[in-house]
């Protein structure tokens, strides 16, 4: 890291957040990625198994092709869970909780609250970067051959502006946005939950009524895709995620709503104010790490 002056320095610990960041952001879509296809290749086993079975002995090609995508899909499964497994997934929650020190640290830096009060402000800035660099230590393969964005620092050169920019830009533009997001990911999860449950039940009526024993075959590979969304859904935690979102969102509006005239606030209430803004963000992503490692 550079050792020149205040404003070099808070600029280069900046560009090393977005360096995490974008490590975060690789990881975040390798996780997820592998997730989805796991849930992809589970049901192409076991729409293709059933396949196989019903179409082998009439048109033994056709079956044989059926059996063996579903052979190849259920040998592959296991290999790509394991992009989404403890593993990776650890180094993802550690490589956010980087990028959140960092940015924590940077406003609180650019606010002038502490502990960037005194005159020895760039050195506490400069032992708390290393700090956390030298935690992370492990995780910097995740960054190389990145390179830092060209972003402005935060126009953040009080308290007040820290209010506008960081407390309450993060509730419009993150915490909002993000458990609206949570919510519409839940309803579609619901949606197909319940059309595959209708498929199946659909499925058993014919098989029953019409006694065609196709389809009846056909309704456990219904309920067997429903139960892998279901588990998709729990495994994304969207629920608990877009409860954690407004949650903090709320905590923080109400933080802001009442902090009531800053020309009569001293010193120690606006350190506590920030600091507050601070816990709040920290114990939303504490709470968010502490159940992604969870089962």
């Amino acid at each position: 890291m550079e050792t020149l002056g205040g404003n070099t320095l808070i600029r280069t610990v900046w560009q090393r957040r977005t360096i995490w960041s974008q490590a975060t952001a690789k990881q975040k879509r390798t996780v997820g990625h592998a997730r989805l296809l796991t849930l992809g290749l589970g049901i192409l086993a076991a729409a293709c198994g059933t396949a196989a079975s019903q179409t082998l002995e009439a048109l033994p090609p056709l079956g044989r092709a059926f059996a063996f995508v579903a052979a190849l899909a259920g040998a592959v499964t296991p290999l790509v869970a394991q992009r989404s497994g403890p593993g990776p997934m650890s180094e993802w929650i550690r490589l956010r909780a980087m990028t959140e020190a960092l940015k924590s640290e940077s406003y609180r830096y650019l606010a002038g609250v502490a502990p960037y009060r005194g005159a020895d402000k760039d050195d506490v800035l400069r032992a708390r970067f290393a700090e956390l660099e030298l935690d992370a230590a492990d995780l910097l393969p995740h960054t190389t051959g990145l390179t830092a964005s060209d972003l402005p620092l935060p126009d953040v050169r009080d308290v007040d502006s820290y209010a506008a920019l960081r407390a309450g830009q993060q509730v419009a533009e993150y915490y909002e946005p993000q458990a609206l997001q949570m919510q519409g990911n839940l309803a579609k999860v619901r949606r197909l939950e319940t059309a595959f449950g209708l498929c199946g039940a659909l499925l058993a009526a014919v098989a029953g009524v019409f006694e065609i024993e196709q389809a009846g075959v056909w309704v456990a590979v219904a309920a067997t895709i429903g139960t892998a969304v279901t588990a998709h859904a729990a495994g994304s935690r969207f629920g608990y995620q877009q409860l954690e979102y407004a949650r903090t969102a709320q905590q923080l509006k109400a933080l802001l709503d009442g902090r009531g005239d800053s020309s009569s606030l001293t010193d120690a209430q606006e350190d506590a104010f920030v600091a507050r803004c601070e816990d709040i963000i920290s114990v939303q992503n504490d709470a968010w790490m502490v159940k992604w490692t969870t089962a």
